[in-house]
């Protein structure tokens, strides 16, 4: 069995491609997700809106400390960035109480309706609204009230609805995604100390779609849920309980203290940011004082990655047949936790941490590793400086000895670094990017199957911004050795409104090194066009 080395989750963005020629399939999908479109804006469109905006001097929120939305687009506005429920508008006195047999009413003929004194009896030709009660609310009004509350309750939900084609233009030729997705993001403190998150998403594969044919269902459908968690705070103290993402590093080329949140690499680098990492059962708790911020977190039964589906486009044969454990809540044995200190100076901030941690690579074996790590940025002016360092104690490799077929599995320390640059030129949109990323197995022998004592990652990348803002272009290369490979990603996204988004991208992999482990993927050459709406 040959393992692959997996390629770190970077500004990448998702397949996509064209029917080619046009077939049912495609029609069928677009036809469906126009009436999925047609029915959330419908039901938008009739949602009543929050009224008036909340005290900006309520301590509704005192104390509590709010994450906001994870790596969604950027040109997408935030369903309520303070997280703060909305506050209905008062209501009008209802004790005002008449009765109808003492009203004297004067008709003039020559009363203009638009210029009526309000406190005036009314027209004739009206039926005036029945008496209330002493106590009582009119129907007509609690049904606005109700309204109101329903419309407080659903303003912090985000809805985006997606789909996206990805064509393979190197032979073989084909279609490699067709499909569609119902995100659903929620944020809203219930209380003063109390706040609910959920993001999950609903995606559709239709027929054409390579993980429909591997499973051999049209449409195949799939519910993920990356995070749902509450979170309450105390003063300085918040706790979160829950399904959640914890990223570590500020590297963007390589998982160097990254390790506690599995990642997505189902489909090998075409897996969007927000879909690169997968949520997990944690508890985590978050202190901060003049010291610096503290953040601990425990997690009783650890997530994995995710692999490719076997038959699909991406799947190595023999690579992946592997099943990620099973493992109990109650086996301490499997338990993940650790620490991390942060300390922000002005526009610079230091890390330290450490983790007892489960691999999140089962391919070998299910190890347990121990990891220290440091990372750092500086903000000078325009740039801004990032290393990171990581110790890992111990990894497991496979090995093959020259003397025998037979694959065995051995243990080496692993040291991992990266040192990188992002730059701004006069603080414009322009930003250049830089970073190299180095790996050395410090008990390396010859016998390590797929893996050199160095490897090395240089990464480049340039992106900037035009009109106003609602364009942007990315160009991203990724250069690996010693097994020579190069990754070119074009990216790019148009804000064509408020509420809708659509992204073009480009994917070139140039593999030169038959022993690398992206060499099964040198013929993934795709672009990848995406349309996603958002309320």
């Amino acid at each position: 069995m040959k393992t692959v080395p997996l390629l770190p989750a970077t500004r990448s963005g998702q397949h996509g491609r064209f029917p080619h020629p046009l077939q049912a399939h495609p029609l069928k999908s677009a036809a469906i997700s126009l009436l999925a479109l047609g029915v959330a804006f419908g039901a938008h469109a009739q949602a009543p809106k929050a009224g008036s905006l909340p005290d900006p001097d309520s301590d509704l929120l005192e104390g509590v400390v709010i994450d906001p939305p994870s790596e969604t687009s950027p040109a997408a506005p935030a369903a309520n960035a303070t997280g703060m429920p909305a506050v209905s508008p008062p209501e009008e006195n209802e004790e005002t109480i008449a009765e109808l047999d003492a009203l004297d009413i004067d008709i003039d003929m020559t009363v203009d309706p638009d210029t009526q004194d309000p406190e005036e009896p009314v027209p004739a030709g009206e039926t005036p609204s029945a008496p209330a009660a002493d106590g009582d609310v009119a129907p007509t009004d609690a049904a606005t009230k109700g309204d109101s509350v329903l419309a407080a309750w659903l303003e912090p939900l985000r809805v985006s609805l997606k789909h996206e084609v990805s064509y393979k233009f190197a032979a073989p030729r084909r279609v490699v995604n067709n499909r569609s997705s119902v995100r659903l993001e929620y944020s809203k403190a219930l209380t003063s100390n109390l706040y609910v998150r959920l993001d999950t998403k609903l995606n559709l594969h239709w027929g054409n779609d390579h993980r429909a044919k591997a499973k051999d269902e049209d449409p195949f459908r799939e519910l993920v849920t990356r995070e749902a968690y509450l979170q309450s705070s105390f003063g300085n103290t918040s706790f979160r309980v829950g399904y959640q993402i914890l990223p570590w590093g500020v590297s963007e080329g390589g998982a160097i203290t990254d390790e506690v949140s599995p990642r997505n690499s189902a489909e090998f680098f075409f897996v969007s940011l927000e879909e690169s990492r997968v949520g997990q059962p944690m508890l985590t708790m978050d202190r901060f004082g003049d010291s610096g911020q503290w953040t601990a977190f425990f997690v009783p039964r650890p997530g994995y990655n995710k692999y490719p589906d076997r038959d699909s486009e991406y799947d190595i044969p023999g690579a992946f047949d592997r099943n990620a454990p099973d493992d109990d809540w109650d086996n301490a044995g499997t338990w993940e936790f650790g620490a991390r200190w942060k300390r922000t100076f002005g526009k610079s901030d230091i890390s330290l941490m450490a983790a007892r941690l489960i691999d999140n690579d089962y391919l070998v074996r299910q190890q347990r590793f121990r990891m220290y790590g440091l990372t750092a940025n500086l903000g000078i002016d325009n740039l801004l400086l990032r290393a990171e360092v990581a110790l890992k104690q111990p990894r497991a490799f496979f090995a093959r000895s020259a003397s025998s077929s037979d694959l065995t599995i051995v243990e080496s320390d692993q040291f991992d670094s990266s040192f990188g640059f992002d730059y701004s030129p006069g603080g414009r949109a322009l930003t250049y990017s830089a970073e190299v990323v180095w790996s050395r197995l410090l008990d390396w022998n010859g016998d390590i199957v797929a893996r050199e004592r160095d490897e090395y990652s240089l990464i480049g990348s340039v992106s900037n911004r035009f009109f106003n803002d609602d364009l942007t272009l990315s160009w991203l290369t990724i250069y690996t050795r010693p097994y020579t490979s190069f990754q070119h990603r074009f990216l790019s996204s148009y804000l064509i409104d408020d509420n809708s988004t659509v992204y073009f991208e480009f994917f070139y992999p140039d593999e030169r090194d038959e022993r690398s482990g992206t060499w099964s993927y040198r013929d993934q050459k795709q672009f990848v066009i995406r349309y996603q709406y958002q309320f």
